[in-house]
């Protein structure tokens, strides 16, 4: 059977049964004081075998066809349910959800964020929304009015995987963030690789000059925590001090 069936029937199967999609979280913490400051949502599939892993084969389908929409619906929804959840009693602790390029390309998110907010009747401005760099790449003037109107909703936008993709610097530029995300490749070569040390301090520096915030993902060791620190990086996120967890556990993390 080739990838690309597996694939689909993988998907087929997914929004057939939704009881095998969950969410987890991920929680992102002041670098400074280790506290919890935010939780980013992770989808993730339970197979057939019981066993949960990633979602990818999923999403990658997904972004072919009709379905990303209403996976993205579906992912945003249980998300505020689950916010709301921590929410009556940790109100600063922020919700980061990650946005499909697809949706500046093919339908109107602003319009169905409102719609989803309404419905959940959601506080958006504890929202961070991450959006990826090729979001940006084809149709820029339209996707910076989008970004704009998001902005006007009350949501923070945050550029995830910053410095993977083409025109990072100019994105820094034009379009109204509020922080960005360092990945983990950069920083699993802190602090003995000189070019990823370099990398990292500059991105930081830089982004601190624009009044942006900076949260280094995938930290994993001591030395990494005390690189980032000693650079002045805001937040992070990572193995060292968090793994992705249900929301239950996550209740009980956050208190």
């Amino acid at each position: 059977m080739s990838g690309d069936r597996v694939a689909r029937e993988a998907l087929d199967r997914a929004m057939d049964e939704k009881e095998d999609l969950l969410l987890v979280y991920q929680p992102i913490h002041d670098a400074r004081t280790r506290k919890i400051i935010a939780a980013e949502a992770l989808l993730r599939q339970r197979r057939q075998t019981g066993e949960i892993r990633e979602a990818s084969i999923i999403t990658k389908t997904a972004e072919k066809g009709p379905e990303l929409f209403e996976l993205n619906s579906m992912t945003v929804r249980r998300a505020f349910a689950d916010a709301a959840k921590w929410m009556k009693k940790h109100s600063d602790i922020r919700l980061h959800l990650n946005l499909s390029p697809r949706e500046f390309e093919e339908r109107d998110i602003v319009k169905r964020l409102k719609e989803l907010v309404s419905d959940c009747r959601a506080d958006i401005e504890f929202v961070n929304l991450e959006i990826t760099e090729t979001s940006y790449i084809k149709r820029p003037e339209e996707t910076m009015k989008v970004l704009y109107d998001l902005k006007g909703l009350g949501l923070q936008l945050w550029l995830d995987d910053f410095g993977t993709g083409h025109s990072s610097i100019t994105h820094l530029q034009h379009f109204p963030l509020d922080g960005l995300k360092l990945p983990g490749d950069f920083i699993a070569g802190v602090p003995r690789d000189g070019r990823c040390s370099a990398i990292v301090r500059s991105i930081i520096a830089l982004a601190h000059d624009l009044g942006l915030s900076v949260v280094a993902e995938g930290v994993e060791n001591e030395e990494q925590l005390q690189f980032l620190l000693a650079h002045k990086c805001d937040s992070i996120q990572g193995f060292l001090f968090s793994k992705p967890m249900p929301v239950e556990e996550f209740l009980v993390l956050g208190a």
